[in-house]
């Protein structure tokens, strides 16, 4: 058996285990082993082909319970946009796509974590009511979900900013996460018969032994993910979701920034800076709140 294989399955237990409680979020998780170990080449196709089976498992499982009236707003705002992905795939730098989304996404899931972990957990804040709905906030949502089309048509990794829309539009969990199911149900098909056929067929075997190894892992951590995400509820699955967002951009911007010694040095400055800031901020509105409520 090869090993090699087995290190990749390993990190499918993971990535699934997210995906059977959040919706999304396994392929880009397991990505840098996926791709590190097998090659983009073979990686990617399989970190595609690998997602269906528990795709439509869990879609036919949940079908009951998916926002249909989003999934179509989504895909239909989300099609044009794939296909100008496609035409841009050839004249777009990956590299330079990744960076850009990375930061998006770290700005986007440090906002929500400070409001739904700082706040409540260390700041002993009370989460606030949902506040008002406003143009501005509805014009970057469905900004995000357009932009998410145009990135997925491109490089496959537009799912962290159709979320932003998603977990706005369908608040129950277990909606969010089948509604999100069914759209890759719908667009990962697409994508693996392309990827599939790109590949040479001299490297069809070697795919086909991976994702056979592969496979069974996906299922364990899946299952897995499954039964977690019926302990938990919606905030801690809020918290989990951004968390997990905030991993993935994290990883999608430190993985593709050229850094030199000059640049380390630089950003080093700055997050201590900004780090410590946030850190004086957060210990000055604690004692505060604390004075306030008479602790």
């Amino acid at each position: 058996m090869n090993f090699d294989f087995i290190l990749v399955g390993l990190m499918q237990i993971v990535g699934f285990f997210v995906q059977g409680t959040t919706g999304f979020g396994c392929t880009v998780i397991a990505a840098p082993v996926t791709n590190g170990i097998l090659g983009t080449a073979i990686g990617v196709p399989y970190g595609t082909i690998i997602t269906l089976p528990f795709l439509y498992y869990l879609g036919i499982k949940g079908r009951k319970d998916v926002s249909w009236k989003d999934l179509a707003k989504i895909v239909a705002l989300c099609a044009p946009g794939i296909l100008i992905g496609n035409k841009l795939f050839t004249s777009i730098s990956p590299q330079t796509a990744k960076i850009g989304i990375g930061g998006m996404i770290i700005v986007i899931a440090t906002m929500n974590i400070h409001k739904h972990i700082i706040k409540p957990l260390v700041i002993k804040q009370k989460e606030e009511d949902e506040a008002e709905d406003t143009t501005v906030k509805k014009v970057f949502r469905y900004g995000c979900l357009i932009l998410g089309g145009v990135v997925h048509g491109a490089f496959t990794i537009g799912g962290p900013l159709i979320t932003v829309y998603t977990l706005e539009a369908v608040k129950d969990k277990k909606k969010f996460r089948n509604t999100m199911t069914w759209l890759w149900c719908i667009l990962n098909v697409w994508n693996a018969f392309a990827q599939y056929n790109n590949v040479p067929v001299g490297n069809r075997a070697y795919l086909t032994s991976a994702l056979l190894i592969g496979l069974p892992m996906a299922g364990i951590g899946f299952f897995f993910g499954m039964r977690f995400l019926e302990k938990i509820n919606r905030v801690q699955f809020l918290r989990i979701v951004y968390a997990v967002l905030m991993l993935i951009g994290v990883n999608m911007f430190k993985s593709n920034v050229p850094w030199t010694p000059e640049l380390i040095k630089m950003s080093s400055i700055g997050l201590t800076v900004v780090g410590l800031g946030y850190i004086y901020t957060v210990v000055k509105n604690k004692k505060a709140n604390e004075q306030l409520h008479g602790a």
